[in-house]
C-alpha cells in the first residue's frame, strides 16, 4: 500500500507525477492535480519533449474537452510513471499544456487510478493506493 497526505481545505488534491523518458535515467517531476473526472493523464507539452518523446507522430490526435471547449491534444506511449508511490509502465498520457498560474501543469487521470484500489479520506486528508490482487477484489 502507499499513501500520501493532502491537505483537505484546499479547492485541489495535487501531488507529484514523476515522468520518466525514453531513457531510462531522465525523468522529470510535474506537479499535477488528482482528477477523477479525467479519463486520461496530462502531462505537459515541454516535458514530453525534454524527455525524448516524438510529439511529430503521436499515437492519436484527440480532442479535449476543457473549460474553454475543445482542443486537439497528442496521445503518447510514456515508459513510465509514479505516483503516490506506485509506478504503472507503458502508459498513455494526452500532452497539453494547462493555463493559467496555479502551479499545476497537468492532471493524474482514471487511467492510472484504475490500476489500483483507491482510497481517499477527506477527514484524515490520505490518499491510498492498494495494488489489484488475484482474488481480493470483491464483485457483485
Amino acid at each position: 500500500m502507499a499513501r500520501i497526505s493532502f491537505d483537505p481545505s484546499r479547492p485541489l488534491i495535487s501531488l507529484r507525477l514523476t515522468v520518466y523518458g525514453i531513457n531510462a535515467n531522465i525523468f522529470r517531476n510535474v506537479i499535477v492535480a488528482l482528477d477523477t473526472g479525467a479519463t486520461t493523464t496530462i502531462i505537459p507539452t515541454e516535458i514530453a519533449l525534454a524527455l525524448g518523446y516524438d510529439l511529430a507522430n503521436p499515437k492519436e490526435q484527440m480532442g479535449l474537452l476543457t473549460a474553454s471547449g475543445t482542443v486537439s491534444a497528442k496521445l503518447i506511449t510514456v515508459r513510465k510513471l509514479t505516483a503516490i508511490g506506485e509506478t504503472i509502465e507503458n502508459i498513455d498520457v494526452l500532452c497539453h499544456d494547462l493555463p493559467g498560474n496555479s502551479g499545476i501543469k497537468g492532471l493524474l487521470g482514471l487511467n492510472f487510478l484504475k490500476c489500483f484500489e483507491v482510497n481517499i479520506s477527506f477527514s484524515k486528508g490520505t490518499i491510498e493506493l492498494h495494488s489489484h490482487q488475484r482474488g481480493s477484489l470483491i464483485t457483485p
